[in-house]
Formats: structure tokens, sequence, C-alpha cells
């Protein structure tokens, strides 16, 4: 190992960097934020060009990781693209050389990743950390002789997924397939991130805006006071989307509908008429409500932090890779929040429904599926880069019932409402068609059909231990057309709940949602005010 990367082992390195946009501009100011840093107990630097660490190496003896950051026309900005800016900024006192070392050098006709490596160790004599995107890039730069590996660049090119936490499943698998040191970088955002990175075995850990942009700082705090002014007053519009209808309504504070319209989906045409009526909705709620400041979507499906429907199933055709966000941002000019149905209904049900004044909320869905979401101090709990939790297809029997998604033993296979009819017509001579005739069947007093429900209840209880256990949430709020049925179904659902699920956890309450047809566009609507 390179005596000046040794160095940087478990420790801090902040990188010095601002634009002219960010009020400490200069090479004087970073100089001193460099101090700073040092001060702290930083053991490494980052800084950019010539000037900037020709200041900082005046005032630190701390290793400095130099960069040359280049707009290159055509390409946008690359970091150290050539041997060349590497030898000035070497020059200029550069103790490690980092490069951009991902495909897009080959690819944009520059020098290629590892051609670039190569040539800096042998030409320069410097260590060299490659800023790369993707394990492969990683295991590439290593194979070229990089001294360090550096997720920098990960979530920064457009084949690597943005993210908005550290890429530590790249970190992860990359420490643990190479020898080189492995060092994380990019949107490192608390102390417990940074400390994380060690326990994933990183080898150090690169902070930069959280620790030396207080513009960028400031900003978060007063986008965060924003939401809050938000979320207290004014109007936002919020999208319900469904198989067969668009729900659209503008909400005036947490709960007041001034205005609401239901149109038939018409999902047959197609995603792309989908959306056209989705926006037709939001214009006329728009003019209902002209000083509306954001929109929130509610839809079916797994919806990406970009607000793009990832997968869904077949009731709207091709809406899968369908950019609800960006198509309606670039139409009505607004901040738009797209999420998936179940989350945003269980948002809803904890802010102002049957969750509210609980810490963290499961919503379960119940009815022609099974679907829900995760809530916790009043924020969605996303998984990766999917928006839904799919409560309907944990595993509660093995090769067990066929269920929609093509997989055997699924909840949604014994739970969901149509459940209701098949459990019926195996107890009753004359077959029945609906849950709602199975519902009307059990207020008669019809035995076949007050079994069904207990059974359907049972088996969503057992269910909702299984989740209970892995999220241990404060409450457990359930909705959907199955919901409605009342305590026959409740008291089945609890009573199962109690036997399986694990002891210290047996007193969660379970309690039926209560904003019933609303929560959707309800859902959207607190969505908007988040944004």
């Amino acid at each position: 190992m390179h005596p000046v990367v040794a160095r940087l082992r478990g420790g801090l390195i902040v990188s010095c960097q601002a634009g002219t946009g960010d009020g400490l501009y200069g090479s004087d100011a970073m100089a001193h934020m460099a101090l700073a840093a040092q001060i702290g107990g930083a053991v490494g630097l980052r800084a950019n060009g010539v000037a900037d660490i020709t200041a900082i190496k005046r005032l630190s003896d701390l290793p400095l990781i130099g960069i040359d950051k280049q707009d290159l026309p055509g390409f946008g900005i690359r970091i150290t693209p050539s041997v060349d800016a590497a030898r000035a900024i070497v020059a200029a006192g550069a103790d490690i050389i980092a490069v951009d070392a991902t495909r897009r050098g080959a690819e944009e006709g520059r020098l290629p990743a590892a051609e670039l490596i190569r040539r800096i160790r042998a030409e320069l004599g410097v260590a060299v950390m490659a800023d790369i995107a993707t394990y492969d890039e990683g295991i590439a730069a290593a194979e070229a002789g990089a001294d360090i590996v550096a997720t920098t660049l990960s979530g920064y090119t457009t084949y690597s997924p943005a993210q908005d936490e550290p890429d530590f499943d790249l970190l992860a698998r990359l420490a643990a397939a190479l020898s080189v040191p492995v060092i994380a970088e990019g949107r490192i955002a608390s102390p417990e991130h940074a400390r994380h990175v060690l326990e994933l075995g990183g080898f150090a850990v690169v902070c930069g805006s959280m620790i030396t942009k207080p513009r960028w700082i400031t900003e978060q705090y007063v986008t965060a006071l924003n939401s809050y002014h938000r979320a207290q007053s004014g109007v936002v519009i919020g999208v319900d989307v469904g198989g067969t209808k668009i729900a659209v309504g503008a909400l005036a504070n947490e709960t007041e509908l001034i205005y609401e319209e239901r149109v038939p989906t018409e999902a047959a045409a197609g995603g792309a008429q989908v959306m056209l009526r989705i926006g037709d909705a939001v214009e006329r709620a728009l003019q209902a409500a002209p000083n509306a400041s954001a929109i929130g979507v509610s839809t079916g499906g797994v919806v990406d932090r970009q607000g793009v429907i990832r997968f869904a199933t077949a009731s709207i055709p091709d809406w899968v890779g369908t950019d609800v966000k960006g198509t309606l941002a670039a139409r009505f000019g607004l901040p738009v929040a797209v999420e998936n149905d179940g989350q945003a209904a269980t948002l809803a049900e904890a802010l102002i429904g049957a969750g509210r004044g609980y810490r963290s909320v499961l919503g379960v869905t119940v009815g022609t599926g099974i679907g829900g979401g995760y809530v916790v101090d009043g924020q969605i709990y996303h998984a990766d880069d999917r928006s839904g939790l799919e409560l309907g297809h944990i595993a509660v029997e093995r090769d067990g019932r066929l269920c929609p998604c093509g997989r055997h033993g699924c909840l949604e296979a014994y739970a969901s409402g149509g459940c209701l009819v098949t459990e019926y017509n195996e107890r009753a001579a004359a077959p029945l068609s609906t849950g709602e005739q199975v519902v009307a069947a059990a207020q008669a007093g019809d035995p076949a059909a007050l079994m069904a429900i207990r059974v359907v209840g049972a088996w969503l209880g057992y269910g909702v231990a299984s989740m209970v256990n892995v999220l241990s949430p404060s409450v457990v709020v359930i909705g959907g057309g199955v919901a409605r049925i009342g305590d026959l179904y409740f008291d089945s659902v609890r009573a199962a709940f109690r036997a399986q699920v694990y002891p210290p956890l047996v007193e969660t309450p379970i309690l039926p949602a209560a904003l019933r047809n609303h929560e959707g566009v309800l859902g959207a609507g607190l969505l908007a005010r988040q944004i």
C-alpha cells in the first residue's frame, strides 16, 4: 500500500470545494475550510484545481486528493480526464490524484480509464484514486493498478441508478472483492452513514457538502421548514389513479376537499392516454384551485424515486415505463410527487386517520388484491428504489394456491376480496359470484358466509403477524373493501394475529381504517405537501 494512502485508513476525508454561487468561493476560503477540517480531526482532504490545492497546502499538511474538474463540450463535467490535468495538480501539491475511471472516457474518445490510471502512476509517481459508478468499473480500475477505488460517481452517470442514500451495496461488494482500499464517497449525509461505511469494510469516508457547503446545508433546513408551512396551509392537488377510475381533489388543508372529480380511467386505451386523462383532470382541478402549489399522485405498481412506473399489473396496458412525475411537472410547472397507492393511503391514515398519534404505522389495504405501506415519524419508508411494500406477496403457505402474480402461496391468494367467494363456494350448495354477496349472506346469518369471513380474516391475521414480526410498527391499520365487513372480520384477524405474532408484539393494536373512500386522494395530497 502506498504510504500516503495508509494514512487515510479508517478516517474522514473532507472534500473542500465550492462553486461560484456558494458564498465561500475562492482559494483562501477553501484553505481555511481545509484547516478547520484538520483541526476537527480529518485525516485527509480533497480539493479541485491548481489554485485551491496550492492554497490548502500552505495551511494543511494532511494528505490531499487532488482533482481537476473540466467541463468537456458536449459531455459535461469530468474529473481529471487527462494525464496533463493530473500533472498540473501534482505540481500544485496533490498527494493522490482522483480520476474519472468510468467507462465514459473510452466512449467519449478520451484515454480509457485503465490506460489513464497506468500512465499517471508511471509518469507522475503518485497514488491514483479511481472514481467509479459500477461494480465492474471498480474491478477494472483495481486491475489497472488504482491505489484506491471510490464509489464517487455511483448515481451520477446515466447508467448507474440515482439514489438518495450512499451506495452501500456497491461499497460492500467492492470491499469484499478487492484487496485495494475501497472508499465511500457520495451522499454521505450523517455521522451514522460514515460509521456504517467502516462496518461494511470501507477503508475511509469522503464527505463534502454536509461539511463544507453552508449554502447547501442552509437550503436543506429551509426546504424542510417550507415543507412544513406548505403542509399547514395552501392548496395542493391530489390524484389517485386506479384501474377503473381516476380521483382528483384540491385540498385546502389536511382534510378539506374544496374540489373533487372522479373520471373513468379507460385503462384499455393504454398508459399514454391515461396520462392525458390524468393531466386533463388536474387541469380542471387547477382551474378550480389556481393557487395550488404542488401535485401528488397515488398509483398502483412500483414507482421509483424519479416518479417512473417500474412495475405494474396489466390493469393499465403500457403503464410500465410511464414518467408520471416528469410528464405532469412539464405540463404544469409545479412540483410533483408520485407514490405507490398503498404507501399513499398509509400516509393518509398515519397523519389524519386511524394511525394519527402513533410513531409508526403499518397500513394494509385489502380489496381485489392486498397492498399497503409503512410510515415512520410521518414519512413514508422506502426500501432501495422501490416505493411499495408488497404485503400481499409474502409467503404464507409453501406450494399453496396460485396467486395472480404467478407464484404460489402468497397471502393475496388466501386473504383478498376474491377469496371470500372461494371460501364460501367451497362450503355452500349454491355458489355466489361476488364478495358483496357473501357479506350480505353473512349479515343474513348464512353459516357458510360467516365461516368464509372468519377463514379469510384468519389468513390475513396470520400474514399480518409476519409483517409485524419484521417491522414492529406501533399500530396496524387495515383498510379496503373487505375491511369494511366489521367486527366479525376484525375479530378473526386479531385472534389469528395474537396466536402467531412474536409474544412481545402481541399487544400491537389492529384498527380499521378511518378514511374509507378518500384515502387515496387525501394521501396523494398529503404527499404533495411534503415536497
